[in-house]
């Protein structure tokens, strides 16, 4: 069987196509598998964001359990420091009532 330069031709033509689907699919997978990563990424994102806000939330759950504990120990007769008007009181919150204690002069009737 004699193979002309058109056989030939269409033979190479044929290749070449199915090279070019190979390829062209393999591209396709690429892409999709690049999208599904940055899918999960997206994904985990905001997992985390959701876990940071719940923390948020049990954090501040935590801090106004404290504040209403210290508010009724001082309601049930815990002595109850009096301070001038115009001057609150930040007993019980941590650095703000130490640094409104020590603006208190030591020779104070207000001091603790």
């Amino acid at each position: 069987m004699k193979r002309t330069f058109q056989d030939v031709f269409a033979e190479g033509s044929v290749k070449d196509h199915e090279m070019l689907v190979r390829l062209g699919t393999q591209k396709h997978e690429r892409v999709l598998g690049e999208q599904e990563l940055k899918r999960r990424k997206l994904e985990h994102k905001v997992m985390e964001k959701q876990h940071q806000r719940e923390r948020e939330r049990e954090q501040h759950e935590l801090r106004m359990l404290q504040m209403q504990m210290v508010m009724s120990q001082n309601s049930q007769g815990a002595p109850v420091v009096m301070r001038p008007q115009g001057q609150p009181s930040f007993q019980g919150f941590g650095l703000m009532g130490e640094l409104s204690d020590a603006m208190l002069p030591s020779d104070s009737s207000y001091s603790n």
